[in-house]
């Protein structure tokens, strides 16, 4: 082969082995991406994870208690209805009813709280009673408004994602989230079709191999170069989201999607070194 057909063939390989660490960064991160960021389980995990129930508990007794005062009911009377009816797990399960929702496209704009409605009420006929009143139609009407209201606040605090605003993404969501498992598998076609290119080009095992490492090794500095900045450079803890509660689940995500996109860089990383022990040993056989 003369010396201008050989630096041609150079020329070929480098570019197929670029096109080839695209791909492996295309599969492995739409793969990571439809692992976390689209998935409704990871949602769940990371508010589970998070603090987001406790902060939204301690929200709700906020204006639960300033409910409470335009009311004339003490701000002692919420104390127990945090403890005992309104809980961080029972938050968690109805978050996780919320999210699920959310992830299929079918946001409800109000959840079934009559439940907590009755436990609301039932615990205000007693605080009533505690406090001289005689249940008449009249009182248990107003306590059941009151129970109504309380209620609605519930639902605008825990249904957050959904509200009117999120409606269109979660349609969105429903209809494209497939669509990241479809370009991981373009990526694996992609990376299969530039693989049988570069071994078409060479009959040993140590040329052919040298492209397949400079395209994995790109793809692991793809993959965690600019995850690990952001992380460094703390982008998540920058977000402007006034309830404690939204930050933190907001934070989480961002930091989680960005942590396990860094990490599945290990998967190239852990190819190219499996590589390289393969190509050392064909050069070492001249094969």
């Amino acid at each position: 082969m003369t010396k201008t057909a050989k630096r041609t063939r150079s020329v070929i390989c480098t570019i197929v082995s670029f096109v080839m660490s695209l791909s492996i960064t295309l599969t492995v991160l739409c793969a990571t991406l439809s692992l976390t960021a689209l998935n409704p389980t990871f949602a769940v995990r990371t508010a589970m994870r998070s603090e987001y129930s406790e902060h939204l508990s301690a929200e709700l007794k906020e204006e639960f208690v300033s409910f409470g005062n335009a009311c004339n009911v003490d701000a002692a009377f919420f104390d127990s209805i945090f403890t005992d009816v309104i809980t961080p797990d029972s938050i968690d399960r109805d978050t996780e009813a919320v999210l699920r929702e959310f992830y299929a496209g079918e946001v409800q704009e109000k959840r079934d709280t009559a439940a907590l409605e009755d436990a609301l009420f039932t615990r205000l006929q007693a605080y009533a009673v505690e406090k001289g009143f005689t249940l008449s139609d009249e009182v248990n009407e107003n306590l059941r408004g009151i129970s109504s209201e309380l209620c609605d606040v519930y639902n605008a605090y825990v249904s957050v994602f959904s509200m009117s605003v999120f409606k269109t993404v979660s349609r969105l969501l429903a209809r494209y989230r497939p669509f990241g498992w479809y370009a991981a598998a373009a990526g694996a076609v992609l990376f299969a079709v530039s693989a049988v290119i570069l071994r078409l080009y060479f009959q040993k095992k140590k040329n052919y191999l040298r492209y397949f490492i400079y395209a994995f090794s790109a793809a692991t500095l793809m993959l965690l170069t600019a995850p690990l900045i952001a992380l460094i450079a703390d982008i998540g803890g920058s977000i402007s989201i006034s309830n404690a509660s939204l930050y933190d689940f907001a934070t989480g995500m961002m930091n989680g999607v960005l942590g396990s996109i860094a990490a599945s860089a290990a998967v190239p990383a852990l190819l190219t070194v499996l590589l390289s022990l393969v190509r050392h040993n064909a050069v070492k056989n001249n094969r």
